[in-house]
């Protein structure tokens, strides 16, 4: 007999582990702002944001290793990131066709070659430098063709972005079983009320 098993919405960003590196801290990044209230199996999910406070952001950045021990964010930090974190999200939006650019991001980089090959550079304090970073990132998977694959869950009450994994790059709910069902239902429960 199959027994099918519940799937689970993970928690917080980071327990979804099977996705590249450059696409992981974008998709981790964007997640912060969690939109999802719904509940699944059992789990209720409460829009949160993860980065409401200097101090978790100065967390968050440390934790992704792009802020050193020691090295402090400020409320002018957290309203950057905030700013961006919400250009990354409107970019994904399936509304909007806009691919991020650092000047549409609020950084200015320059480009450094030496015999050892170009960089980007930025002249800023960590924070702001840790910032860049996630910027440089979205920028770099929107030219290795990446970017479109992360998408934003068209469902109201879930609005996670997921990275879509399927072949031909069609996917549409960050979870069929979850948000996808769920849609399904609450189509047919409205046709069945209007007929």
């Amino acid at each position: 007999m199959h027994e099918e098993v519940a799937v689970i919405p993970p928690a917080i960003p980071e327990e979804v582990t099977d996705l590249p590196p450059d696409v992981a801290l974008i998709f981790q990044f964007v997640n912060t702002d969690d939109r999802r209230a719904f509940t699944a199996h059992g789990t209720r999910l409460r829009p949160r944001d993860r980065l409401a406070t200097a101090e978790e952001l100065e967390r968050w950045l440390l934790d992704h290793g792009l802020l050193a021990l020691g090295r402090h964010a400020d409320d002018a930090h957290l309203h950057r990131a905030r700013d961006l974190r919400q250009a990354l999200r409107a970019a994904l939006d399936p509304a909007h066709h806009d691919v991020p650019e650092a000047a549409r991001l609020g950084f200015d980089f320059d480009v450094q070659v030496t015999r050892d090959g170009a960089g980007l550079v930025l002249d800023a304090d960590p924070a702001t430098s840790a910032l860049a970073q996630i910027a440089a990132t979205a920028v770099t998977i929107t030219a290795n063709g990446t970017w479109p694959r992360l998408k934003t869950c068209p469902a109201p009450d879930c609005q996670w972005v997921f990275y879509d994994q399927s072949k031909p790059g069609r996917g549409r709910w960050c979870s069929p079983q979850l948000c996808g069902n769920r849609a399904k239902t609450r189509g047919y429960r409205r046709r069945i009320h209007d007929s």
